[in-house]
């Protein structure tokens, strides 16, 4: 059975933060941002148990060449993984758990 993924509403919101960013300095770093973190996704899909638990049940992949992290969980028994947020690394990481 294929692993369901789902998003929070705040992944939307930083995705567009992420675009507008991007699309100002150039419009190629956002494609290149994109084909990244799809790849991220995807690699979170066929393999969600490959990352570190770094917050109660959720885990972090860092993108390569960008400086952000997609915060998510999978649950096994549902075989689902909730991606919260694609958060800088900057940022204090404890940050986005007070999103409600």
């Amino acid at each position: 059975m294929a692993t369901k993924l789902i998003y929070s509403h705040f992944v939307k919101y930083d995705l567009k933060e992420i675009n507008d960013w991007y699309r100002k300095i150039d419009e190629k770093l956002w494609n290149k941002f994109s084909k990244e973190f799809r790849l991220k996704i995807n690699f979170i899909k066929e393999n969600p148990l490959s990352f570190e638990l770094k917050y109660d049940d959720i885990r972090i992949v860092f993108l390569k060449t960008f400086p952000y992290g997609i915060h998510y969980s999978y649950n096994e028994h549902r075989n689902l993984v909730e991606i919260y947020s694609v958060f800088h690394t900057s940022r204090n990481p404890d940050n986005w758990k007070t999103r409600a």
